[in-house]
């Protein structure tokens, strides 16, 4: 109906410009009214144009003459593509298309056929061509355009066409996406590229391969907090432990802690991805709180039930450091016994169960959990071993093993047949190794005897002799190190309280001063050195001056000392220089600080207690203190200088 009424309505127009025309005709001819043979010649213009635009409209919206051929080559195509003739099939789609020419679909379908046959220029005509007839545009066809211009070289035409193809699809074609990503691969779009898979990656489920791929392009680029959302993501969607631990290790980097702890706080399983992030954080929580470190431990497994070895070893460490030695020794005696394929973690619980034997005066049994260590450490752990003989008394069988491992390490050669330099270099590195460590162990020994020795009777001059016999062999053996290695900053602190024992002070004041230079102090246990070297100015008091300087360094030591409560022997060492000042009552206030037990045992602690108790003139103390320090040393002077009174 509206095609009939346009050619009315220009009928009606046509034939009113015909009679004005005549009008104006008839007015030339001076008021003559119309011949025949005008009517005839408009009634043939107004038919004329009539019959072009009904010709038009037919043309424009009647199906092509062949239609019939082109639906039953439809019918053919499809069923030869299923029965798997494809070639056939393609002769009709071919047919079909040439009898419908103005048909979208068909259009498209041979832009199809003739890019799989490989002529990629000539289906980009023809996609073309399809692309401007009238019809809905589908992925499909768009995703074909996107293709050929991509194999033309159109980088612009090809990425308007992908997107445009995945708006039609709303993102929801995932070949589509792969394809447009390794489009943006081939252009370098990292940018995009990163925006396609994150849409891409839930719906291929995080494939392993994509999903290395997008973290690269994270990492690449510097999004670190993408990063971590990437892993929770992949962890949402596939439940894999493995990129939970990711997400975390991603977020503690990032110093997240609180998020971080929240995943942690979680966890309930026993699996190695539990236990790893639970160790990560504990052990990002130890560098500035180690409280905090071991309460989140203890949660997790004790109450939480993450029970593995590991973290069983963990826990008997921190109940160890703590003061809680009977849940300490359970815990690593369950470590050392049911840890797999860790040796180092096993060698750790078996050295912490013998430093909490020697703790509890028990040397037999922390020499047995030394020996174990060693055993571990299929012979690896020799100069701990040495070390732990030592300090249990037993110095005959601690020289006898350290003088065996150094003649044998001072023997070695390179076997016959190695000429790798790399291999070469990394023997002689571990081989020097052994070599200090060895010596080292030695010489601390001879000073652990040394000690021991001075310690039972500071008066008997056959054992002092005896002891500075041992110190000078240490000392031979600590200057040997220091010509191999003159920038280690504990050899030199060793060598200087050596020094110090052999009253060797100036020589021992002179390697302090060197340890103190600003270039070494963020390289030593700064308050322990401040401490000894304060103390032993203090106990000299040879001058104003130096006793000053004792009580600076002192002082300092207790500000630097990081322990939740200050180290009791630096407050000994204090004390001592208050009553060095004449400072008596301000001493003894520092003195009734201390509380360890470990106190009672100390006649260095019970000598300057009856000093500090005398000074001030409380005998019946005194008295009392003094009694400690004969029970302790017998022969120390100032008992018998009390006595004698």
């Amino acid at each position: 109906m509206k095609s009939l009424f346009i050619s009315l309505a220009v009928a009606v127009a046509l034939f009113t410009t015909a009679l004005s025309c005549g009008g104006c005709a008839s007015s030339a001819k001076k008021g003559s009214a119309l011949t025949a043979a005008d009517s005839a010649a408009i009634a043939m213009a107004v038919n004329a144009k009539l019959d072009s635009m009904q010709k038009a409209a037919a043309e424009e919206t009647a199906l092509p003459e062949n239609i019939d051929a082109a639906h039953e080559s439809f019918i053919r195509a499809q069923e030869m593509e299923l029965r798997g003739e494809k070639a056939l099939a393609n002769v009709f789609w071919q047919h079909a298309a040439e009898s419908d020419p103005y048909n979208r679909y068909l259009a498209f379908k041979l832009a199809e056929i003739i890019a799989a046959q490989g002529v990629d220029s000539l289906a980009l005509v023809q996609a073309q061509h399809a692309q401007r007839l009238k019809g809905t545009a589908t992925a499909s066809q768009l995703g074909l355009l996107a293709h050929l211009y991509v194999k033309d070289g159109s980088a612009d035409s090809a990425r308007k066409y992908f997107n445009a193809a995945l708006d039609s699809s709303r993102y929801q074609d995932m070949t589509l996406l792969y394809d447009y990503s390794l489009f943006l691969e081939a252009v370098q779009d990292g940018k995009e590229l990163v925006r396609v898979y994150d849409l891409l990656l839930p719906q291929v489920n995080y494939m392993p391969t994509l999903f290395q791929r997008q973290l690269k392009l994270l990492l690449d680029q510097g999004k670190d907090s993408a990063v971590v959302e990437l892993f929770e993501k992949g962890h949402e969607a596939t439940g894999d432990k493995k990129m939970l631990l990711q997400m975390v290790q991603g977020l503690v980097f990032q110093k997240r802690m609180k998020e971080a702890q929240a995943v942690v706080d979680t966890l309930s399983e026993t699996t190695k991805e539990d236990e790893s992030m639970i160790v990560l954080m504990m052990s990002a929580l130890a560098e500035t709180d180690r409280e905090a470190a071991y309460t989140l431990l203890k949660k997790k497994y004790l109450e939480d039930g993450v029970r593995t070895p590991i973290l069983a070893n963990f826990l008997g460490h921190y109940e160890n450091m703590f003061g809680n030695l009977d849940s300490a020794k359970v815990h690593l005696k369950y470590a050392a016994e049911n840890i797999e394929d860790q040796r180092v973690y096993v060698t750790n619980s078996y050295h912490a169960l013998a430093a909490i034997a020697f703790k509890e005066k028990k040397p037999k049994e922390a020499v047995r959990y030394a020996e174990m260590a060693d055993s571990v450490a299929l012979g690896g752990d020799k100069a701990l071993l040495a070390m732990t003989y030592g300090t249990a008394g037993m110095y005959s069988k601690a020289y006898k093993l350290l003088d065996s491992l150094i003649v044998v390490w001072d023997k070695w050669t390179p076997m016959e047949g190695i000429a790798d330099s790399a291999s070469m270099q990394r023997m002689q590195v571990e081989v020097e190794r052994n070599r200090r460590q060895f010596r080292d162990a030695y010489a601390r020994i001879l000073t652990v005897e040394a000690q021991e020795i001075q310690q039972k009777d500071i008066a008997d001059s056959a054992a002092v002799k005896k002891a500075q016999v041992l110190r000078g062999k240490a000392d031979s053996l600590y200057r040997d190190l220091l010509n191999r290695d003159s920038s280690d900053l504990g050899l030199l602190n060793q060598i200087a309280m050596n020094l110090e024992r052999m009253e060797k002070f100036d020589e021992a004041f002179k390697l302090f001063d060197k340890l103190l230079l600003p270039e070494n102090v963020a390289k030593i246990d700064l308050p322990e050195v401040l401490n000894y070297y304060g103390y032993t100015l203090i106990d000299l008091n040879r001058t104003p001056e130096e006793l000053d300087k004792g009580i600076a360094l002192v002082n300092e030591a207790l500000a630097k000392d990081n322990s939740a409560e200050p180290t009791e022997a630096y407050l000994d060492s204090k004390a001592w220089g208050l009553y060095r000042k004449g400072l008596f009552a301000e001493a003894l206030e520092v003195m009734k600080l201390i509380k360890n037990p470990r106190f009672e045992e100390d006649y260095v602690y019970w000598e300057h207690m009856a000093a500090i108790q005398e000074a001030l003139g409380m005998k019946t103390e005194a008295a009392a203190s003094y009694k400690k320090l004969k029970k302790l040393q017998p022969h120390h002077p100032a008992v018998k200088k009390f006595y004698k009174k």
